[in-house]
């Protein structure tokens, strides 16, 4: 599944197609209880195996995290191709999820990277169910075994996303009609988030139809789905609404005021200027001092923390870049661009502000982060 996430505790397995690969620990914690669920079985039909049996169950729960590694690198190469940043895949407790940097979406690549992932594992399935239909039936063994439990869970993993409900890639896919059909993300978000939310209430009511209390590890395993479904939409829901305060905006309009310098203008003349902006009855936002350093295309908004340490004697000699905050050329956006975007654009890359430029490159503002809080809260 794609999405965001913070940063991976685990281990780094490496990097495929530029793309780095995390194992949480809490995949771990499934990779136990798939050793208990599935060793006894096979226990009890390859008696001579022994302990070996175990280790075959093992290798169930590394091939089920093989085969999510294909799902979210499928996510991946697609977000990819349609122009979305790709930060990370981590594989969890709960399967995994792709990270994308600030990302444009529109409905239809928002449908098209989430189909990719579940079709990636039916493909897998049905190559496997081939290969078993083909093969001799002489062939039955443990490996035979490990074999049919991996093609089963590509087809679960692969339909089971294609439910029509957040968090789910079949989640996303409603999301994305209701978007192009609304033109409005929010309300998508919303329509899919409730249909998660239903999701998880049949799953309940599914295990209880189906006497799942007398499996203990099957019980927890259901409802672990059940909770991180609700869990999700419910998140869904609150990133909705969020969204869709903010998706009137546009940048131009909420940006406080800036004055530019060059980077070595001395922080003497700097004071001077913004004094002698705000003076004379002046009621608006205090500017925001930013520069440009032409070099190295970092863009800088001046931390008055840094500033009031420099004494009144050295404010002469001291150039204003000196007490910048300095971000790269990509912590800025246009005038016209969305509320929601913006938001993204701050939380997908850790910006602190954004510098927001006109069509002529030059900075009219800058939104903080506070900025896009206020009018969340309404205020």
């Amino acid at each position: 599944m794609s999405g965001g996430s913070a940063a991976p505790r685990g281990l780094r397995l490496g990097r495929i197609g530029g793309v780095d690969i995390h194992l949480d620990r809490s995949w771990f914690v499934i990779a136990v209880l798939t050793v208990i669920l599935y060793g006894p079985i096979l226990w009890r039909l390859y008696p001579g195996l022994g302990w070996l049996n175990l280790i075959i169950a093992f290798g169930f729960a590394v091939g089920l995290a093989f085969s999510v590694l294909v799902h979210e690198i499928a996510h991946a190469l697609v977000g990819r191709a349609a122009g979305w940043p790709v930060g990370r895949i981590v594989l969890t407790i709960m399967g995994g999820h792709t990270t994308f940097g600030a990302v444009r979406a529109s409905p239809g690549s928002t449908a098209l990277v989430s189909l990719v992932g579940p079709i990636a594992n039916i493909i897998l399935a049905g190559i496997g169910t081939a290969f078993m239909l083909l093969a001799p039936a002489q062939n039955a063994g443990p490996g035979w075994a490990l074999l049919q439990l991996l093609v089963f869970a590509n087809w679960i993993l692969g339909l089971f996303n294609l439910l029509p409900g957040l968090p789910l890639d079949g989640g996303r896919v409603v999301e994305a009609l209701v978007w192009r059909l609304t033109g409005s993300e929010s309300k998508g978000t919303t329509v899919a988030a409730w249909c998660g939310r239903g999701l998880a209430i049949l799953i309940v009511v599914w295990i209880l139809w189906q006497g799942l209390w007398r499996s203990p590890i099957t019980l927890l395993i259901m409802l672990m789905i059940a909770a991180f479904i609700f869990m999700g939409a419910t998140q869904a829901l609150k990133q909705a609404k969020v969204l869709g305060r903010v998706h009137p905006l546009r940048a131009g309009s909420i940006a406080r005021p800036a004055l530019e310098f060059s980077p070595d203008t001395p922080l003497s003349l700097v004071d001077a200027s913004v004094l002698a902006a705000t003076s004379q009855g002046y009621s608006g936002w205090t500017p925001d001092v930013v520069a440009r350093n032409a070099a190295s295309g970092y863009l800088g908004v001046l931390s008055p923390q840094r500033a009031l340490t420099v004494p009144a004697e050295l404010r002469g000699s001291t150039p204003v870049g000196n007490v910048m905050e300095w971000a790269p050329a990509e912590a800025s956006a246009p005038t016209e661009e969305r509320g929601d975007d913006l938001l993204r654009h701050l939380e997908a890359n850790g910006f602190p502000w954004l510098l927001i430029l006109d069509a002529d490159r030059a900075v009219v503002g800058v939104v903080h982060h506070m900025d896009i809080a206020r009018h969340i809260m309404g205020r």
